[in-house]
């Protein structure tokens, strides 16, 4: 078997990584990319932690997929589509919007929490250029896997509430996904979002 050294693909610079990650990030250029088959750079933000931020810090990454969402029929019983025409941005039909999908490796219950959470609530925050030092967890979901799980998030979301969505024909066109890192604090009962 033959290993092979990875190397940015902007500045040539050897990557050393100690967890396993599928996204690289050069120490020397700052440029975030993933290996699959070839080498395809990738944009990223990073979002800076709360003022009030106290504890264990560490950067989850997230796909947020910016989708059109367009309804071409629904059943609704006993109440109405409320989420998706809370973060529908246009008509009451469809529209444009940001699904948040964790890319970090998490159990069900907690994809599925913070997946609907911060779609439903996008956060808000300010941005800065570097990790500072902070952990940040290995993706280990890849931008493909992302933009198929993005259905499974906007299904989800009204699926949750029992006898209220009947049947929901809809189309989710993906029109971009970027990586966003997003600041958490450790605590014994999990990880707590600190971008607030």
């Amino acid at each position: 078997m033959k290993v092979l050294q990875v190397k940015c693909p902007a500045c040539g610079n050897p990557i050393q990584m100690k967890k396993v990650d599928r996204l690289f990030l050069c120490d020397k250029c700052g440029t975030m990319h993933v290996r699959n088959g070839g080498t395809e750079c990738l944009e990223y933000e990073i979002a800076e932690f709360g003022r009030g931020a106290q504890g264990e810090k560490v950067y989850m990454p997230f796909w947020r997929v910016y989708a059109s969402f367009v309804i071409r029929s629904k059943k609704v019983e006993g109440g109405t589509i409320f989420r998706l025409s809370q973060w529908i941005k246009g008509n009451s039909e469809g529209g444009d919007l940001f699904v948040y999908v964790p890319a970090a490796e998490l159990d069900i219950n907690s994809f599925k929490r913070l997946a609907v959470d911060m779609t439903v609530a996008t956060p808000r925050y300010a941005t800065r250029l570097d990790f500072g030092g902070v952990e940040r967890l290995p993706a280990a979901i890849t931008k493909g896997e992302a933009i198929e799980m993005a259905d499974f998030v906007v299904v989800t979301m009204e699926a949750e509430e029992p006898g209220v969505l009947q049947n929901l024909d809809y189309s989710l066109t993906v029109k971009d996904a970027k990586v966003v890192y997003l600041p958490f604090i450790r605590t014994a009962s999990g990880l707590v979002p600190a971008y607030k």
